[in-house]
């Protein structure tokens, strides 16, 4: 099986103790629960090196161990990539009132580290929950998980949490390090993250050969009622004439020179052409003047991201562009990522200077994450904010992927927060980060040739991933959004043509405007995305789990439509509206 298709149909095997029950996804406890309660998101070891880069673990071997009560699981872990190795053992222990995750690591020879140890990731619904921290020096402070997307640490210095979910009294403890949490959902995680080795403190940090590292979390669960028995009950998958939000522009990015021949193989219905410029960059000129002919070969006007140190560069750069069709301009510092000050000053002023009427915006190329830590330097007169999305900033197994899509709402609705009202142009949203924005030695920019590349790019999971995502971020307040690359082993295109996902992308951009009913009811993995049109509704669909999926749609006339999605696709079709029957 390739690679690819291990992902999407990778194994895992169901724990059951007692009342818990938990899922081993190679090295990750996932999806832990106790008497049918939801507890935790999962807990898993990592090591990351100098660059936040996370090594790939391997699970070399599990031994089962007897025991009297409860299961008992000893994973041997490997941990490899970035010219870096670190081997491990994960110790996994259930009993009838207690979870026990021991990581034992050692280093088989030097290198470099940010972080290495367990982390526990909290459910994204405990957003808003009470919680009491239990300090390193003693003492028990109050505090509750953030509901807005906290741009910093909420809480620091952890030896233990408590909380309590239904009727269940849940504790967590931490021996080995101090530890704090952070707001994972700043990257579109799904979680809220426990982890060790403060920020506060320097790093990299050296680990020499034979270091050895050992932690330990403990979870235990108390109750003396039954928790509520969970709905059964299955609503119906309803089409409402209720209009929800309009679909959102498309725009196209391009960051290197490209193999584009045609503009059939491009988006028919995109708004804009979205070129990222960077300072000293290796064809530099080349780019600018090539997305200049393209995008007026297809009739289209140019969204230009600056990305440079001085205000000086800005103006320079902003030379190298011959076309004076520019629909958005913005500028952002080359290594921290945002819009400063003076940059946006040095925008301002070069704009003037060429006679430019176009949209100046702000924010961050890199994460949401930039843009809600530095939100008090966005500039009062941008016209509009921008950031970037890319959902494997920590994970790459398939469920942190789809859960993301829910997070990519979240973090437009609070960049709406932030921007006051003024609208969001997101993107470009990609697979893969475009460049590490948190490197601490190396550039932040790779080559194209460097920049990392998803073999599931091509795949139809990307079509199914690329309807969930525009699904989420298609808000009130969300102007357009871009997704990968023109061409290329990270784009839409390929010499034969349009792959799944930029077939997705075309027939979408096609509707820009067009209202997008409201939806009631759910299934796990479904998307729904149904759209007006001139002569009925654009139904898209898509299935993100392993399994097939057929279900059945009620229509805003009341009439049904049957859905029939096979795993990992998305699907379209089109019901006019004097349509009587499915």
């Amino acid at each position: 099986m390739n690679s690819y298709r291990e992902r999407l149909f990778a194994a895992s095997e169901v724990l059951e103790a007692g009342a818990w029950r938990a899922e081993l996804r190679n090295d990750e406890i996932a999806d832990i629960s106790y008497r049918g309660v939801p507890v935790l998101r999962g807990i898993r070891a990592v090591v990351r090196d100098q660059d936040w880069q996370t090594l790939a673990p391997v699970v070399r071997g599990i031994e089962r161990i007897p025991a009297t009560e409860g299961t008992s699981l000893l994973l041997d872990l490997e941990f490899d990539g970035f010219g870096c190795r670190y081997s491990g053992t994960l110790g996994i222990a259930f009993s009838a009132d207690s979870l026990e995750v021991i990581f034992d690591g050692e280093s088989p020879a030097d290198f470099q580290s940010n972080r290495i140890g367990l982390v526990v990731l909290h459910r994204p619904d405990d957003a808003g929950r009470e919680v009491l921290i239990g300090g390193n020096a003693g003492g028990q402070t109050p505090s509750r998980f953030p509901v807005d997307i906290s741009p910093h640490q909420p809480f620091r210095e952890i030896a233990s949490m408590s909380w309590r979910r239904d009727v269940v009294d849940f504790n967590l403890s931490f021996t080995g390090d101090v530890f704090e949490t952070e707001d994972q959902r700043n990257w579109t995680d799904a979680s809220f993250k426990t982890y060790s080795r403060p920020l506060a403190l320097p790093f990299p940090m050296d680990i020499p050969a034979g270091s050895r590292l050992h932690q330990s979390v403990r979870l235990t669960a108390s109750t003396g009622d039954s928790p509520t028995p969970e709905t059964t009950g299955v609503e119906d998958l309803v089409i409402t004439p209720e209009v929800a939000s309009v679909v959102p522009a498309l725009s196209l990015p391009i960051v290197f020179i490209s193999d584009v021949q045609s503009e059939n193989k491009t988006l028919e219905g995109a708004e804009s052409l979205l070129v990222e410029l960077v300072a000293g960059a290796p064809g530099l000129a080349e780019l600018a003047k090539h997305a200049s002919e393209l995008a007026e070969s297809l009739h289209l006007p140019l969204d230009v991201r600056l990305s440079t140190e001085t205000p000086d560069e800005v103006a320079a750069i902003l030379k190298l562009v011959p076309t004076r069709n520019i629909a958005r301009l913005g500028v952002f510092h080359s290594t921290r990522h945002i819009t400063e000050p003076d940059l946006w000053d040095g925008l301002k002023s070069a704009a003037d200077d060429a006679g430019l009427t176009a949209s100046l915006v702000a924010g961050a190329r890199s994460h949401f994450t930039e843009l809600n830590r530095n939100a008090h330097m966005v500039p009062a007169d941008a016209e509009a904010l921008v950031y970037s999305i890319t959902p494997q900033m920590h994970a790459t197994e398939i469920p942190h992927l789809v859960e993301s899509l829910p997070m990519q709402r979240l973090t437009a609705r609070n960049a709406l927060r932030i921007s006051g009202g003024r609208p969001l142009h997101v993107g470009p949203v990609t697979l893969k980060p475009r460049f590490n924005a948190v490197s601490t030695t190396t550039a932040t920019d790779e080559t194209p040739d460097e920049a990392p590349t998803d073999s599931l790019q091509t795949d139809e999971f990307a079509a199914a991933w690329v309807l969930g995502s525009i699904a989420a971020l298609s808000i009130p307040g969300v102007q357009s959004l871009s997704y990968f690359e023109v061409a290329g082993p990270r784009g839409i295109s390929s010499p034969t043509g349009l792959t799944p996902a930029g077939r997705i992308l075309n027939s979408i951009a096609a509707l820009r405007g067009r209202s997008i009913f409201k939806t009631r009811g759910s299934r796990r993995g479904l998307v729904l995305y149904p759209v007006q049109s001139e002569d009925g509704i654009e139904i898209y669909a898509a299935n993100l789990t392993a399994e097939r999926m057929t279900e059945t749609v009620q229509l805003p006339d009341g009439n049904t439509k049957n859905l029939v999605l096979e795993p990992w696709t998305a699907t379209h079709q089109h019901t006019p509206a004097e349509r009587r029957s499915s």
